[in-house]
């Protein structure tokens, strides 16, 4: 399998990489899937850079229980693109997902709740 992501999903603050390797590899097959670059907007946060972003006090982009990060943001411009990439990754496995403007979360941490509520209602943005 082809790695779309030889950069690693580092945190911006500490530069901390321990990104789960069953998250990577569904992420590579759903960049395959979609057969376009999926760019990342968040991937590992280091407690510091989770609050700096404001993040959730047990968010899946920090350490989980297994020593892992298990959630990334994919950066997202349409509702077509968001709704492409949340069935590609519902049947890759994924039942988390969060929703915004500019990002759909993804994540396999299965020691929080499932599933991840929060999300919003988007404006029609054309595709492109």
């Amino acid at each position: 399998m082809k790695d779309y992501f030889p950069e690693g999903f580092a945190c911006p603050d500490c530069n901390m990489d321990l990104f789960d390797p069953a998250m990577y590899t569904i992420l590579n097959l759903g960049r395959e899937k979609f057969g376009r670059p999926i760019i990342l907007n968040s991937a590992c946060r280091c407690d510091v850079w989770n609050a700096h972003v404001n993040g959730a006090a047990k968010s899946a982009h920090r350490i989980g229980p297994d020593g892992k990060c298990h959630a990334a943001d994919i950066r997202v411009l349409s509702d077509i693109t968001r709704a492409i990439l949340h069935k590609i990754f519902y049947d890759l496995g994924i039942r988390r997902f969060e929703c915004s403007d500019a990002h759909l979360h993804i994540d396999n941490a299965v020691w929080l709740p499932t599933p991840l509520l929060k999300s919003i209602t988007f404006a029609i943005v054309p595709e492109g």
